[in-house]
């Protein structure tokens, strides 16, 4: 009986709790895909990175210019609700994730169909099965 209990709640864990298909490692940036409950994510961390690692060297090589940029959406971003300065703030936003390649993560060759595999599989893998419930005693 226990391991009958053991395998359900197993069964339970493995449709419920996201798990990593797998990733795609070929290109230049590594992505993983995991499975959740109705849909996928899509790990960035790598990617993400890199992006930082650019904005370091930006400010390493210019302090005062990024430092300033910086300052300036943190400002506008702190706006009691002026659509100019959100506006603003989403323009100054963009001109610095462009410069440090922030905006678009690029796949390559194999690269571009494993991901689409992994979230293909994601499709139905996060669905949760329902378990069997208890019998009664005496309903056989």
């Amino acid at each position: 009986m226990k391991i009958f209990r053991a395998m359900r709640f197993f069964r339970f864990l493995t449709t419920v709790r996201p798990r990593i298909l797998g990733g795609a490692y070929t290109g230049p940036t590594r992505v993983n895909v995991s499975s959740i409950p109705g849909g996928a994510v899509i790990h960035l961390d790598h990617f993400l990175v890199y992006s930082i690692w650019s904005l370091a060297e930006q400010f390493a090589e210019d302090p005062e210019g990024v430092g300033e940029q910086l300052r300036e959406i943190n400002e506008l971003a702190n706006s009691a609700e002026d659509s100019y300065a959100e506006h603003e703030r989403d323009r100054l936003t963009d001109v610095l994730l462009d410069e440090i390649g922030g905006t678009h993560l690029h796949l390559y060759g194999r690269q571009v169909s494993r991901v689409a595999e992994l979230l293909l599989s994601a499709n139905g893998a996060g669905t949760v099965v329902a378990l069997p419930s208890q019998r009664e005693a005496g309903a056989a």
